[in-house]
């Protein structure tokens, strides 16, 4: 028995000391320089779609003014809501639907409930849903901000905003979000980010000459990517550091402790990727062509409405290219869904 367990711990320690070699490392890093990505198991399905269509859970949602229509990827219909009156406003999240009539806002879940949300003066203007709480933008006299949390509670309710909001963050670990509006003085952008939970402001920073357009929280500290600079900022509203931005930003992501930023350099595309102390981890070369970004279980994608790009190793791999545009992708896992106007494509990025 001694001799078995001796054995085993010899293996295990085997193991434990060519998965921590550097030749090991070494040897992996090299099949990854030279592997080449590209989508197999390739399905085209044909779909039906109104004049508006995007992802919506695990399929596809349609719409238009009157008619909301929820398919599986195979084209099958798994629920409609019609309504009699007109909708003003159609919004969609990633699993929830905003319907504004008159001044009522209806709210619809992937299973086809339907909720009242609020009555409200005014138009919506935006939706966005995040850590699993829906911030939501209307416009009347001015404009109005309402935060709803996970059980469909209104937890910002009518919080007035008197210059323009162009950028809303939600917590994960609180009630607490970020804010940021916009007004111009003598034709000067000047920017206030906010940091608030429910209407009491923690903290706030002006931000001139130039425009934000992102704000993100995590762990309690903000960021802010401008046009001209990338800013983070501690719970406590102190400007950690800021980094300044040279080039025009053609896409954006913050994930998994990076800030990922596309950038077009005159006639190069780079991805720039940095960590949350503003030290800048990688650059890799990205096709001229490359307009958009998306950063998936450390899979960096740069596309435009025909191609797609998997960036590796500082290489680009073609991984798909078609004629007709697309309007959308998603990546689950190593599956790849490829959205257009009549039909969906389908793979496995290997």
């Amino acid at each position: 028995m001694r001799k078995i367990i001796l054995f085993i711990l010899i293996i295990l320690i085997f193991i434990i000391t060519v998965l921590y070699s550097p030749y090991f490392k070494e040897f992996f890093e090299t099949l990854e320089e030279k592997k080449i990505y590209k989508v197999e198991n390739i399905k085209s399905t044909g779909i039906n779609t109104l004049e508006e269509f995007k992802f919506f859970d695990k399929g596809i949602i349609s719409y238009n003014n009157q008619k909301i229509v929820y398919t599986d990827y195979n084209n099958n219909i798994l629920w409609e809501n019609q309504n009699t009156e007109f909708s003003n406003k159609v919004f969609v999240t990633d699993n929830n639907i905003f319907r504004q009539t008159n001044n009522k806002i209806m709210m619809l879940d992937k299973n086809n409930q339907e909720y009242v949300i609020a009555e409200i003066d005014g138009n919506i203007i935006n939706v966005s849903r995040e850590n699993g709480k829906i911030g939501m933008v209307v416009k009347g006299n001015g404009q109005t901000l309402y935060i709803i949390n996970e059980n469909n509670e209104i937890i910002v309710d009518n919080k007035k905003i008197n210059d323009t909001i162009t950028g809303i963050s939600i917590n994960d670990k609180s009630e607490a979000y970020s804010l940021i509006t916009l007004n111009f003085e003598n034709g000067v952008p000047v920017n206030t980010l906010y940091y608030l939970i429910d209407d009491v402001e923690l903290w706030s920073s002006l931000v001139s000459n130039e425009i934000l357009i992102k704000t993100k929280v995590v762990n309690n500290n903000v960021i802010a990517i401008g046009t001209k600079n990338i800013y983070f900022y501690n719970n406590n509203g102190k400007l950690m550091w800021k980094n300044s931005i040279y080039n025009k930003i053609l896409g954006y992501e913050i994930s998994q402790n990076r800030i990922n930023i596309l950038f077009e350099k005159g006639q190069i595309t780079e991805l720039i990727t940095y960590n949350f102390e503003g030290k800048v981890m990688e650059i890799q070369t990205a096709p001229s062509d490359a307009k958009k970004l998306k950063i998936v279980d450390n899979k960096a994608l740069v596309y435009n409405n025909n191609a797609i790009y998997l960036l590796h190793n500082n290489k680009a791999d073609k991984i798909f290219e078609e004629t007709e545009i697309f309007e959308e992708i998603l990546i689950d896992g190593n599956n790849i869904y490829i959205l257009f106007k009549n039909k969906i494509i389908t793979g496995q990025i290997k």
